[in-house]
């Protein structure tokens, strides 16, 4: 592939959706040489794959708005979204009109709280109270007695799950200008769900290749063992279906048993905040140990 002739391409994307993995897929099918993972734990923010290239900035390593995109470069990666008094549809907009191709790597219905728990969990941050929920006003806890001096991590379980079912999904999705593929239809923007990058992963890559208008330097079925290693290393991937067999099982009136591991506690806040959505309050005062059955959950309903 003739690299002067690539487009220049921007990866827009928040948190957790997979945006350094696509840069990845993009390198390795557009750029002939050696194949080697990207993996940094479970992200793919290990740049070493790319080396150099000669005379062509390919690849940058910057992230940031819309204002962080460096022209000198082939494929760039940006957050649309980097403060709250910014708007989703406006830097979309933005992105779009500074290089030729817009990738989108986005959550969708089927891997919402795929998303949901990499933005919490798998972004670069010391913890979770200086890096995603850094936003958070701890005079919001003071309705629940606590101090707003206290430790976050002091807080009880069934607080945090309380405040977290009010809160963290409204926030996700306004950073995520939700659901943005209904309303976005921009000739030289592409959004790339999760479901479809994960689970039909050759028609989708292909329908990039069309997109781009490029032709990839190998036969994309060469990335297929390393695409099912990334796979298997998403730890919350199995979020978003056992939520949906809780919520059915109580809609049926059938008793459906977890493991208390098997989900985490922004999955048990987005299970209290669907049955909110449908009239039915938990049991909340010091339910720390969240349910681990259908049966034991209806049990706490008010």
């Amino acid at each position: 592939m003739d690299l002067s002739k690539i487009p220049r391409i921007n990866i827009a994307f928040q948190g957790g959706a997979y945006g350094h993995y696509v840069r990845w897929l993009l390198f390795s099918l557009l750029v002939d040489g050696k194949l080697n993972p990207p993996w940094d734990g479970s992200t793919s923010h290990n740049l070493s794959y790319q080396g150099s290239i000669k005379g062509m900035k390919f690849a940058a390593g910057v992230r940031g708005s819309a204002d962080s995109i460096d022209p000198d470069y082939k494929i760039t990666l940006s957050h649309p979204i980097t403060g709250f008094e910014m708007q989703y549809d406006e830097q979309i907009d933005k992105i779009s009109k500074l290089v030729d191709k817009v990738i989108i790597p986005y959550s969708d219905h089927s891997t919402y709280l795929l998303g949901v728990n990499n933005y919490i969990y798998k972004i670069v941050q010391d913890s979770t109270w200086t890096g995603p929920l850094e936003y958070v006003n701890m005079e919001d806890f003071s309705g629940w007695g606590i101090d707003p001096l206290t430790n976050p991590s002091d807080i009880p379980r069934w607080i945090l799950r309380e405040h977290h079912s009010l809160n963290v999904f409204d926030m996700w999705e306004s950073q995520n200008g939700w659901f943005a593929p209904l309303r976005l239809n921009y000739s030289n923007c592409k959004f790339v769900f999760i479901s479809d990058l994960f689970y039909n992963f050759l028609p989708t890559i292909e329908s990039i290749r069309q997109f781009l208008e490029v032709e990839w330097v190998r036969d994309s079925s060469e990335l297929l063992p390393y695409h099912k290693i990334n796979v298997s290393k998403q730890q919350y991937k199995n979020q978003d279906l056992i939520a949906k067999q809780i919520l059915q099982s109580i809609a049926d009136d059938t008793d459906f048993i977890w493991n208390a591991d098997s989900i985490t506690l922004y999955t048990e806040a987005y299970i209290q905040r669907a049955l909110q959505q449908q009239g039915i309050m938990l049991k909340c005062n010091g339910l720390n140990d969240f349910p681990t059955s259908t049966k034991a959950l209806i049990e706490v309903f008010e």
